[in-house]
């Protein structure tokens, strides 16, 4: 694994070039197991035989290779995949109704992070794993992010939603969702609400934000993962 670069991801994005058959059975050895070998010499057509210069050299990269390995204490990439690469990603709970990204019917972003005047809306994307987006949605009706749970904040007009502390049998924590609207069980005339232009999800009326229809900003998907 190297360092990302402007300089690496534009190599990357280069097609790999092979000069000759010598070259090809060169990174052939050093890189594909002994059952891949066979396989990919006979996809390429290429002699898989090598000349005493070529296996003379081969042997000297090998012994090169496994020296620096030796010197640098280099884990496999099975180790990487347990301890590092799954580190960050978010395992759903057991009773997980919904797991994935939060998204707005209308602006297409999706629910992010707390402010002082609600919750941020932040853009998201269909494939790709972003994990400061990931919530939960229990069978229980918590909405869950990293231990948090959303949460309904004062009442009546100043009713307003944030992630807090996690407690499982506040009714203040408790959602329903149906046709795609989040609503509080504590205030069930109450919505979740991709505030329009501020980028802000907050708690309205249902049905009506500022005296006009907020049936499109108070519907909800999961991009689900």
């Amino acid at each position: 694994m190297v360092t990302c670069s402007r300089v690496a991801v534009r190599g990357a994005q280069q097609a790999l070039r092979i000069g000759d058959d010598v070259d090809f059975r060169h990174i052939v050895e050093l890189t594909f197991s002994d059952q891949l070998k066979h396989l990919i010499y006979q996809q390429a057509g290429v002699d898989k035989t090598m000349s005493g210069r070529e296996s003379d050299s081969l042997m000297l990269r090998r012994n090169y290779l496994r020296h620096q390995h030796a010197e640098l204490n280099c884990h496999p990439v099975s180790w990487y995949l347990s301890n590092v690469a799954m580190s960050d990603v978010v395992v759903p709970s057991a009773d997980a109704d919904h797991f994935g990204k939060l998204r707005s019917a209308t602006s297409g972003l999706c629910l992010g992070a707390d402010t002082e005047v609600g919750i941020e809306m932040l853009a998201c994307h269909e494939h790709l794993y972003e994990r400061q987006l990931v919530v939960e949605k229990t069978t229980r009706g918590a909405v869950v992010r990293d231990g948090s749970c959303l949460e309904l904040t004062g009442s009546g007009s100043g009713a307003s939603v944030r992630f807090a502390p996690c407690e499982a049998d506040s009714p203040r924590q408790h959602w329903w969702m149906a046709d795609g609207r989040l609503t509080a069980v504590a205030a069930p005339r109450k919505c979740l609400t991709d505030s329009p232009g501020h980028h802000i999800a907050t708690l309205e009326d249902c049905a009506t934000v500022d005296g006009k229809d907020s049936t499109a900003t108070q519907r909800w998907s999961f991009i689900n993962l």
